[in-house]
């Protein structure tokens, strides 16, 4: 079993959470992110481009209500009649989407994660202790519930011995009156058959 602090945890962590989302958030900033503000792509266009760095963003109308924007990224290089233009949309977006997983990656490694942490063992600590403000962690709450259960089954308890009481004296009640004569054996069994029946 993993203890919570061991390194063999702490890579786990890693492989299945910090890492496929560092992925996802590097995969919107370089294609959904492009999409909206090219410039996003920008890190990964200074690294292929030699020269200067043109966006051109095209819109068009195919049909009534709809309204289309194409982001082009483009490297010119040298001036005048040797200019030499060269899209680079899909590397810079590319190279860009490896530079912020690396980027994210180093955030949520080693800045979220120990602030989260921090505040979970916090957290803990304080349920642990029975701090004040516990109360809405996991432990404190536990313990609240914990306690309206053994108060739900004393008033439970205490209602069920008056009803015992309550059904002794009825059943003293029943059969006075069957001794004195005022209801039949017959009535006498089948009202003391339905209190019993009440237990």
């Amino acid at each position: 079993m993993l203890r919570p602090g061991s390194t063999a945890a702490r890579s786990g962590t890693t492989g299945c959470i910090v890492v496929p989302l560092a992925l996802f958030i590097a995969l919107m900033l370089a294609s959904a992110g492009v999409a909206i503000w090219p410039r996003m792509a920008a890190p990964g266009a200074a690294i292929i481009c030699g020269g200067e760095v043109i966006y051109e963003s095209h819109g068009a109308s195919y049909r009534p209500g709809e309204y289309t924007i194409t982001r082009t990224l483009y490297c010119q290089t040298a001036a005048g009649k040797e200019a030499r233009r060269d899209e680079i949309t899909f590397q810079a977006a590319g190279i860009s989407f490896l530079l912020y997983s690396v980027i994210v990656f180093l955030l949520l490694q080693f800045v979220a994660r120990p602030l989260l942490r921090r505040r979970v063992d916090r957290t803990l600590e304080a349920a642990r202790t029975g701090a004040p403000g516990a109360a809405a962690s996991l432990g404190g709450l536990l313990g609240r519930v914990a306690r309206a259960a053994e108060r739900g089954a004393a008033e439970r308890a205490g209602q069920a011995e008056e009803d015992s009481g309550d059904l002794a004296e009825r059943l003293a009640r029943l059969r006075a009156l069957r001794d004195q004569g005022l209801i039949t054996a017959q009535d006498y069994d089948a009202k003391k058959a339905e209190i019993l029946s009440r237990l």
